[in-house]
């Protein structure tokens, strides 16, 4: 398997964009380590980990329209030996899913490959759809 699964997909997809193509970007996204640019305050635990006082987020870019998106790295290993450290943080795609559908600043995510140059966007509708619960599902 490869080690930027995410980013081959987002390549993939900028070569031959099909619906296909990007289902399973989100698919993969959802359930991947994804890199943000952590904001708010952190400490460290007697333990060795990390805690957040509630104020912790994620960096935003208006990159392209203008419109308000969290920044976000797919496949952060990759993205750090690429492109250096332009993040600080790795936080599940579900996650930031639920911080893009539920923050009324926020129009979506885009997210950067860690191979290439290119981005992709998940938009805030994106975002809601995904969450909500499908017919199998039980509540």
């Amino acid at each position: 398997m490869s080690e930027t699964p995410l980013s081959d997909i987002m390549s993939e997809y900028a070569e031959i964009k099909t619906l296909e193509g990007y289902e399973r970007f989100l698919e993969l996204f959802r359930s991947s380590t994804i890199g943000i640019v952590a904001t708010g305050t952190v400490t460290d635990t007697p333990h060795g980990n990390f805690t957040a006082d509630g104020s912790l987020g994620a960096g935003k870019t208006t990159y392209g329209d203008g419109r308000s998106r969290i920044l976000a790295y797919a496949d952060p290993e990759a993205a750090l030996s690429a492109f250096g450290p332009v993040f600080n943080a790795g936080v599940a795609g579900e996650v930031l899913l639920q911080m893009a559908a539920t923050d009324p600043d926020c129009e979506g995510i885009l997210v950067n490959s860690g191979i290439r140059e290119i981005c992709m966007a998940i938009s805030k509708s994106t975002a809601q759809e995904m969450l909500m619960p499908t017919a199998t599902e039980t509540p």
